[in-house]
């Protein structure tokens, strides 16, 4: 049996082919010709057209979606679970977001940012609950320096072990579950840190709430799934600032809140310390009973129902943890080490720092160690904000530069901190190196997504536990030095690590001081940029038509792409026919 396109009129025959071909761009014809006697009614009619209209209509359907997903910006691609979105995607990217619309709280996009930041904060809390309340549990079980600071270093060393299990665990599984699971597998032993009577126990307490330190993985994989690579530092520095702001609360809520009002309720300081770790830890589990129930694993709906359309491959654990390794990874491992490693070691040694520098009571250093990590209120974002900006005119050369500049500038500023005398001057140094050091943390992560595309949970997983390995290894220092060596040891090895920004080469894109982009990636810059000149325009039709609906035009207002007003409602508000998962 052979196959050959329909002859047209008056013409010859075209040469056979094998298989079927589309005759047009909207026509699939198959005709089936033979020569065979063994098939009577073939052989009295020798030319057999199928038209296959029910194929036909299907292709012609696909084909008009995707050119309405190239013409309006806020179209779902044809495999979504939606129909439209709140906010402008690239469906090139599998339909990720091109704008952080920060006031929306709309699946999936934003739904999915809020989520990643509020559980990453609220496990940054857990993480850090016993930390302002570290000299009153010395006081109580009578320990020593190093005993206290053994019980910071293994707090960090599960969360090494762990981010860089849940880095491929979230390249297979998404975030969404393993955020839920392990906030409150953390919550537990949080809740129990008051049935500690020895320097083991809390060490070994902190050992377990240690788990909390990897959910920094699952929220940077979140908004890297959720937000286009281009903007991918500014939606990483919001989740991750924004997150790190639960170790700076937890100073105020739990060392100069709960702690003083505990101590007058119960007239003991013990008892105080020995309650109040239970009301983080409640309210952290209840978040994670909640959290799958609320969001989505990525903007086309969750893992397991885009495993089953085939709108995603599934990823082997081993094959993601080795893609990670990469000699880049191994570098912003380091680099992360020396700012996001600095932050962690901060949050243990501020409140102490100041107790012993100063002559401070629990509540008023807790109040200066909550000072140090406000910064991430703007300070990560910022750095995350500024390395896409760059990365538009510059490309990856102005990601590195950005990062080697803010590793360098907080290093100088960790060392002039080393020598403060008065409580003002340590104040002010300490805020403008936790700037930095904020800043660097986002300016890192506008680089991990472009180090291995389908692979961002492995390398993010790395990078990320290089934070805890930078903790480790001051957390070391400060147990073993006085105070000035640590700091200026700890300033001299973030000099250091700044310049390993030279040796990044990301293949492809430039280097910081040689090397140049290729086409591909000029032309996706371009792209983007046009993408967000359409975008932005469509984002103001919008808003004017919704601002105009009530006024029409002919019996309707038109917006972007053709939709009416009208339309564009009823989708919106799920009267599309109801056969559509809409965005809440």
């Amino acid at each position: 049996m052979n196959t050959e396109d329909p002859p047209e009129s008056g013409d010859a025959p075209r040469e056979k082919q094998e298989g079927f071909t589309p005759s047009d761009q909207n026509e699939l014809h198959v005709t089936i010709t033979t020569s065979d006697s063994s098939l009577p009614e073939v052989a009295a009619n020798p030319l057999i057209e199928f038209q296959l209209d029910p194929l036909e209509q299907e292709a012609k359907r696909v084909r008009d979606e995707w050119e309405m997903c190239a013409r309006d910006p806020f179209k779902a691609s044809p495999q979504s679970k939606y129909k439209r979105y709140d906010i402008p995607v690239d469906h090139a990217e599998g339909d990720r977001a091109t704008f952080v619309k920060i006031l929306s709280c709309k699946r999936p996009h934003m739904r999915g940012l809020h989520c990643a930041w509020i559980s990453f904060f609220l496990a940054f809390m857990i993480w850090f609950a016993p930390a302002p309340l570290l000299r009153e549990i010395q006081t109580t079980l009578n320990l020593t320096k190093e005993q206290i600071w053994t019980s910071s270093i293994t707090n960090d060393c599960t969360a090494i072990f762990m981010r860089i299990v849940m880095g491929p665990v979230c390249d297979n599984y998404a975030a969404r579950w393993p955020m839920a699971i392990i906030i409150m597998a953390a919550s537990i032993p949080t809740a129990m840190l008051g049935l500690v009577n020895s320097a083991k126990g809390l060490a070994w307490i902190r050992f377990f709430i240690g788990i909390a330190g990897s959910t920094f993985v699952m929220s940077q994989f979140w908004a890297s799934r959720m937000f286009a690579r281009d903007i991918a530092g500014t939606a990483n520095g919001i989740v991750g600032g924004w997150g790190n702001l639960g170790g700076a609360w937890t100073q105020v809520f739990m060392g100069t809140l709960l702690f003083p009002a505990f101590e007058r309720y119960y007239g003991s300081a013990e008892k105080s310390w020995r309650v109040i770790c239970v009301i983080p830890a409640s309210i952290a589990f209840a978040w994670g009973a909640i959290l799958p129930w609320i969001s989505d694993d990525a903007p086309m709906g969750n893992y397991s129902e885009m495993k089953k359309r085939g709108t995603m491959d599934r990823i082997v654990f081993t094959t993601s943890l080795r893609s990670g390794m990469t000699r880049n990874t191994w570098i912003l491992f380091i680099q992360y080490a020396c700012c996001f490693g600095v932050e962690l070691v901060m949050n243990n040694a501020s409140v102490l720092y100041y107790n012993y520098k100063f002559d401070l009571v629990t509540e008023d250093a807790a109040k200066i160690g909550f000072l140090y990590g406000s910064m991430n209120i703007f300070a990560r974002a910022i750095g995350g904000l500024f390395s896409d900006r760059l990365n538009i005119n510059m490309g990856m050369r102005g990601r590195l530069w950005l990062q080697m500049t803010l590793l360098l500038c907080e290093g100088i500023l960790i060392i002039v901190f080393a020598y403060a005398q008065s409580l003002a001057g340590a104040i002010v140094t300490m805020c403008a190196f936790s700037v930095f050091t904020q800043a660097a943390e986002g300016a890192v992560f506008g680089i991990v997504p472009y180090v291995h595309k389908l692979h961002t949970g492995a390398v993010a997983g790395f990078v990320g536990s290089g934070g805890n390995v930078g903790s480790v290894v001051y957390g070391i220092g400060f147990r073993n030095m006085e105070y000035k060596s640590a700091f200026l040891m700890m300033g001299s090895i973030v000099i250091a690590s700044s310049f390993l920004s030279i040796f990044i080469h990301i293949p492809c894109h430039a280097g910081m001081l040689w090397g140049e982009d290729n086409n591909t990636v000029l032309q996706s810059r371009e792209r983007y940029r046009l993408q967000r000149e359409r975008a932005t325009q469509a984002i103001e039709e919008q808003n004017q038509a919704r601002l105009h609906g009530n006024r029409r035009d002919g019996g309707e207002g038109t917006v972007e792409g053709g939709a009416t007003v009208e339309s564009l409602e009823k989708v919106e508000h799920g009267s599309d026919g109801g056969d559509a998962a809409e965005n809440p």
